[in-house]
């Protein structure tokens, strides 16, 4: 996705009730990022996700649809908040290192998505920070990990999901919350890995 819609998106109103439903997402296609484009206005970016090690900038959209998977990375659980219990983001791989979630994928297939790594969040008034702390494949029905259980109250977590590129099982990343402060707060490196 260009750059300089990722900045537009957050003004816009939301015109679309969200859809939790991930097994009514389908596979990115042309058509499938053409609607999106075409209707990215009926669509609200609640935040954006930077993983500056691994060239990931996305527009975080609430539901799991096929546009807002095809705008940037959509989450999970209709009631989510950045910075407490599990935020759980779903977002497509593209298999082209490139797009989405696709350099999550190709970092783990390489062996090259280390923990320890960090995950900025922001909702455009302050940035979270996460680390990753694990990440394997997993089977596409195991959406278990997404839930928010007791366990995340005191100690929050972040939960990334991306397909894998038979479609057939999913990469799972896990990491934990070490922190927030004020956009305006951070420093001028952090305020660099968002886009507005």
């Amino acid at each position: 996705m260009a750059t300089n819609h990722l900045s537009s998106q957050r003004k816009n109103k939301q015109k679309k009730k969200p859809s939790f439903n991930m097994k009514a997402v389908q596979p990115v296609s042309p058509q499938s990022l053409a609607n999106a484009y075409q209707h990215r206005r009926d669509y609200r970016a609640v935040g954006q996700i930077a993983i500056r090690d691994h060239n990931v900038l996305l527009n975080i959209y609430r539901g799991v649809g096929n546009v807002e998977l095809n705008l940037g990375a959509g989450t999970m659980n209709q009631y989510q908040r950045m910075g407490e219990g599990n935020y759980a983001l779903a977002g497509h791989n593209m298999d082209d290192g490139r797009s989405f979630f696709s350099p999550l994928y190709t970092a783990k297939v390489r062996g090259n998505l280390p923990n320890g790594t960090t995950i900025l969040l922001t909702d455009y008034k302050k940035v979270y920070y996460y680390k990753i702390t694990s990440s394997r494949f997993i089977s596409v029905y195991n959406l278990r990990l997404a839930w928010n259980n007791k366990e995340f109250k005191k100690k929050p977590v972040i939960s990334l999901f991306t397909c894998d590129w038979t479609g057939q099982g999913r990469l799972f990343i896990r990491g934990k919350y070490t922190g927030s402060e004020s956009y305006k707060g951070a420093s001028k490196y952090v305020r660099g890995s968002f886009d507005f």
